[in-house]
């Protein structure tokens, strides 16, 4: 969907209408709960937060002056998801895991890896891989240059091929 569009659905929420707000949840519903899912490793807690975010929105539109509404929406979605996480405080990882369940083991170091990143490069990685965003609007929602936001997700990158690869060493 181009920004126009976009702009266009949020201009009529603006202005109250109900079957625009149920459009903008068909195009960013999905995306809103992957962002904070993938956050909170919760489904409940994404299920909220996604409810959250849109009951934001219908309640508060952004400004007219938003000029990526998807990329505010996200970073809000991001925003949310990360309060959520630091109330609850950090769940412990397993300390053994059976061997019955490689998709656990996977998960586990997966999330080891990410433990490594700042919340930056989180952010970045996040942004691209669940949301699918493009690098301008990860830059939007990061509040920095295009390059930035680019050197930021391949510097992640970096560092979880770097985390991985230690992992199956160890």
């Amino acid at each position: 969907m181009k920004q126009a569009e976009l702009q266009s659905i949020m201009q009529r929420i603006r202005a109250g209408d109900a079957e625009s707000f149920a459009a903008l949840y068909d195009l960013l519903g999905r995306q809103v709960y992957a962002v904070a899912y993938r956050i909170t490793q919760s489904r409940e807690l994404a299920e909220d937060i996604t409810q959250e975010v849109f009951l934001r929105i219908w309640r508060k539109p952004p400004e007219e002056t938003v000029k990526k509404p998807r990329a505010w929406i996200l970073r809000m979605t991001q925003n949310l998801a990360i309060d959520a996480v630091r109330r609850q405080g950090p769940e412990p990882l397993p300390e053994t895991v059976p061997a019955a369940q490689p998709d656990l083991l996977l998960r586990t170091a997966l999330r080891q890896a990410l433990e490594t990143l700042t919340a930056e490069e989180r952010t970045a990685v996040l942004l691209r891989t669940d949301a699918g965003l493009s690098f301008a609007e990860i830059a939007a929602a990061m509040r920095c240059s295009l390059p930035a936001a680019y050197r930021c997700w391949r510097r992640a990158l970096k560092k979880l091929r770097a985390a991985l690869e230690e992992g199956e060493r160890s």
